[in-house]
Order: structure tokens, then C-alpha cells, then sequence
């Protein structure tokens, strides 16, 4: 029979033992914490250098569509567009060397050696065609990146998942992207086909009804005067615009899309930088 010190002496030990266990327990939960928001703060970082890269390919995409549509004019801009996308692809593998592996990163590069070389040499609908695989590759990249670093969940000011950045966002942006392209296009060859037409318009409303749902005002009104450019001076029988000023034009609203995207991605980066510095003090 146990006798009143000893049963206090294991009760003392069974608290002792049990505070212990839940002080590890929180060590383990801290850490996994810590090494959690180490790699979303590396994802976003990487995310903002892959978005980047898609700028520019799709940038690639309507001034080589200018081009083979006979605007010579715009040939200096995608010479150094097309460096440009060289560097960005150099810096990628050499900070990201595990990105090496992945399958859509390596089939990105192979598809881009292959279409810097040749764009301007291919038929114009197979010169869109392949831009627009190779875009839609790097948008599909981003989405197994970001929930490979669980960016998805993480939450923006209103607690809504930041995963609206990548799939909602990046793709409005890629409508005006297309958009552009086809239009510059027309711009170039100051003539625009029933086909183009046909294509312009469905792309024009599908981004009416992004924009909509989306319900931003300032969206609104910078895209509303660039569908309202293709209505008067693009989807017309003799377009009478210039190539690089309506390039010029559609970029405008792609440019307002993707800095409401780092404005976003880069206030969420900052806040776990600081809970990071909170919860691991130097």
C-alpha cells in the first residue's frame, strides 16, 4: 500500500513526466512550423521569378506575331526579349537546382531552344500554337510549385487562399496575353481576316466575363478602353494602328493584372518573414 509521500512523489513524476511530453510536443510543432513557412517563403520567391519568365514568354509571343505579320520594326524588341528570357532561364536553373528534375521545367526549356530559333520562320498560326503550349506549360509549372511549398494555404487580408493569385490572376492576364498577340498581329498586317475576328471576339469575351467576376473597378476601366480600341480600330476590314502601339496598349492591362499579383504575393511574403523572425529570433 502506497503510502501518502510516495503517492505524492508519482503524482510529482507523472506531472513532471507529462509537462515534459507536451514541452517536446511543442518544440516539434514549432519546428515543423518554422521549416513549413521557410518553404513557402522559398516558393513565393520562386514563384515571383517563374511569373517573370511567363511575362516575357508571352511578351515573346505577340511581338513575334508582329513580325511574322510584316512588322520589321519590332524585330530589336524581340531580339531582347528573347535574351532576356535566356537570363531569366540561366539565373532560374542556378538558384533553383532542384527545379532541374521536374518535368515541365526540362520540357519547358527544350520547347523554348527550339522556338527561339525558329519563330520567325514558322507559319503564323503554328508560331501561336506553340507559344501558347509553352505558356500554358509555365502556368501549369507555377501550380506545382506553389502547392509543392503549400502555398495554397496561405491566406490574404480578407482570409480568402492566395491560391486565386496563380489560378485566377495569372490566367485573366494570359487572355489579355492572347489578346494582344492576335491583335498586334492584325495591326501589323493592317488587315484582319474572319478567322481572327471570330477568334478575337470569343477571347474578348470570355476576359468580359473574367473581369466581371472579379468585380475590381480599376480592372474595369483599364480594360474597357482596351476592348474598346480592338472594337474601333482592330476588329475593323482595314485596321489602321500601329503594331507597337496597341502591343503597347494591351500591355498596360496585363501590367495593372500582374502588379496587383506581386503587390499581393509580396504582402504575404513580408508577413511570414515576420512571423518567422517572431517565432526564431537571432
Amino acid at each position: 500500500m502506497m503510502t501518502s509521500h510516495s503517492t505524492l512523489f508519482f503524482t510529482s513524476t507523472v506531472v513532471l513526466l507529462a509537462l515534459g511530453c507536451l514541452a517536446y510536443l511543442f518544440l516539434i510543432l514549432q519546428k515543423q512550423k518554422q521549416c513549413r513557412q521557410q518553404l513557402q517563403i522559398d516558393g513565393l520567391v520562386k514563384l515571383n521569378t517563374i511569373r517573370k519568365l511567363l511575362t516575357r514568354v508571352q511578351q515573346h509571343r505577340g511581338l513575334s506575331n508582329g513580325v511574322l505579320h510584316g512588322e520589321e520594326d519590332l524585330k530589336p524588341r524581340l531580339k531582347k526579349l528573347a535574351d532576356s528570357i535566356d537570363a531569366i532561364q540561366q539565373d532560374i536553373g542556378d538558384n533553383y537546382p532542384g527545379l532541374l528534375a521536374h518535368d515541365r521545367w526540362q520540357a519547358m526549356l527544350d520547347h523554348w531552344q527550339r522556338l527561339a530559333v525558329d519563330c520567325t520562320n514558322l507559319h503564323v498560326r503554328n508560331n501561336l500554337e506553340q507559344h501558347n503550349k509553352l505558356v500554358l506549360n509555365l502556368l501549369y509549372l507555377i501550380d506545382d510549385i506553389a502547392f509543392a511549398t503549400k502555398l495554397h494555404k496561405l491566406n490574404n487580408t480578407h482570409s480568402e487562399s492566395i491560391q486565386f493569385l496563380w489560378q485566377e490572376l495569372l490566367f485573366t492576364a494570359e487572355s489579355i496575353a492572347q489578346i494582344r498577340a492576335l491583335g498586334t498581329g492584325i495591326a501589323a498586317a493592317k488587315i484582319c481576316t474572319r478567322a481572327e475576328r471570330i477568334r478575337l471576339s470569343y477571347l474578348c469575351q470570355s476576359l468580359e466575363q473574367s473581369i466581371n467576376i472579379q468585380q475590381n473597378q480599376d480592372y474595369h476601366l483599364k480594360i474597357s478602353h482596351l476592348l474598346k480600341v480592338i472594337d474601333n480600330e482592330i476588329i475593323i476590314t482595314r485596321p489602321t494602328i500601329k503594331a507597337g502601339h496597341f502591343f503597347n496598349i494591351a500591355t498596360e492591362s496585363i501590367d495593372m493584372i500582374l502588379a496587383s499579383f506581386d503587390e499581393q504575393l509580396n504582402n504575404v511574403e513580408y508577413k511570414l518573414h515576420i512571423s518567422t523572425t517572431e517565432n526564431h529570433p537571432s
